[in-house]
């Protein structure tokens, strides 16, 4: 089978519950290809993807990790020799959490692309990190019309990419942005990748040092006027606790603790776009549970799922994990630099906490001294990239 000519490429877990409203409202702003990796699932999510793949709705890839390997990016590698996904015409990298929305026209990937230049060839469309409206139960309706409330543009934390591309010769796949295979032995090959047309959410080209290496915006090169992604990062406290238990696809220890909901539960402005979509999301679920096998599946898995969280309910530390949960939740804004939050540095920079936390220093101050040192790093990116900017609307190619 050739590829389609929008695809999504994701993988999944346990994601029973919220299957059908991401694969609905995917295809309904104009994705044909919904191609999914599965791995160890215990709640029916291979199964429902099995039949719906049946009905025509997706397809389904069996993503068998080997001893020693993470479940993300073996399944990219598997991905990438995939012809339904490497000959598509669009390609789109994301996760199960994530939504891409698009703000120009009527919200379909044909006006995103009608409104960009002709010859773009990647769309880099910034994170906007959505909180958890302050619910604390899980809640096993409409994801986009439960968490409506979001983190402000200037959220830097939240500025990572997601990246809508047409497939090149020697791809590699990333889960922000494609590269090129073995671009350091051959520099041709990054030449080439330079060479194309990158745009950011605005549909402003983006500068060769992004191109070459970046996954996050930085203040020349954020924008969102036409597109951006919508990050359900935390949803409510019991669903992330749920969450925490279904581990995750880099296998990373402890990834889903109180520090990771304070820094990704934000609130602080409204943002309900997704509603204007809803009626046709529920139609096309009502659509499908129509179908006697796919219903059965689905309401397997609803079931299994509200085990586990009456299980969650009865454990003797319940009541204090959801305590914590909502202190962490309530940090403001302007003091989310007081939260010392490791995960995202490289293991020296790990290490380096570790030492001075041997030492004496307490959390707040450590935590400080880091945010001082990434402003410092994201001033440097942000002038750099501004400069580049700059020179390519004087040579008339920005």
């Amino acid at each position: 089978m050739t590829g389609h000519r929008r695809t999504i490429l994701t993988m999944m877990k346990d994601e029973a519950a919220d299957l059908l409203e991401w694969v609905a409202y995917h295809r309904l702003i104009g994705f044909e290809g919904i191609c999914v990796y599965t791995n160890d699932c215990t709640d029916g999510t291979d199964q429902m993807l099995d039949r719906m793949q049946q009905m025509g709705l997706v397809r389904h890839f069996r993503n068998v990790v080997p001893d020693g390997k993470k479940p993300q990016p073996h399944a990219l590698t598997l991905g990438q020799k995939n012809p339904e996904i490497r000959d598509s015409d669009w390609l789109l990298v994301m996760d199960a959490d994530e939504f891409l929305v698009i703000k120009t026209g009527a919200g379909h990937l044909d006006d995103l692309i009608a409104a960009c230049p002709p010859d773009t060839q990647a769309i880099a469309a910034t994170w906007r990190i959505m909180g958890s409206n302050g619910l604390v139960d899980w809640n096993p309706g409409l994801v986009t019309a439960s968490y409506t409330r979001s983190a402000p543009d200037g959220f830097r934390k939240g500025w990572g990419v997601k990246t809508l591309f047409r497939p090149f010769p020697h791809l590699k796949l990333g889960i922000h942005r494609p590269t090129v295979q073995q671009a350091r032995k051959d520099p041709a090959r990054m030449q080439a990748l330079l060479d194309q047309v990158w745009i950011n959410g605005s549909g402003r080209p983006l500068p060769p040092s992004f191109k070459r290496a970046a996954w996050r915006s930085s203040a020349a090169s954020v924008g969102r006027e036409l597109v951006e992604i919508h990050h359900y990062a935390v949803k409510s406290a019991e669903s992330f606790l749920l969450r925490g238990m279904r581990g995750n696809v880099n296998n990373k220890v402890g990834k889903y603790d109180a520090t990771y909901f304070a820094i990704f539960d934000r609130n602080e402005e409204p943002c309900d776009r997704l509603l204007q979509h809803r009626s046709a999301i529920e139609g096309e679920i009502s659509a499908w549970l129509e179908d006697e096998t796919l219903r059965t599946l689905y309401r397997t898995g609803l079931a299994i799922h509200a085990e586990r969280i009456a299980r969650l309910r009865g454990t003797p530390d319940f009541q204090a994990r959801i305590a914590v949960l909502k202190r962490a939740g309530a940090v403001p804004y302007d003091q989310l630099d007081d939260i010392l939050y490791v995960q995202p540095l490289p293991p020296q920079s790990k290490a380096l906490v570790r030492k001075m936390q041997a030492s004496g220093q307490d959390d707040r101050t450590i935590a400080r001294q880091i945010a001082n040192s990434l402003r410092a790093l994201n001033e440097r990116r942000d002038a750099e990239e501004a400069a580049e900017m700059a020179q390519m609307a004087r040579d008339g190619s920005g």
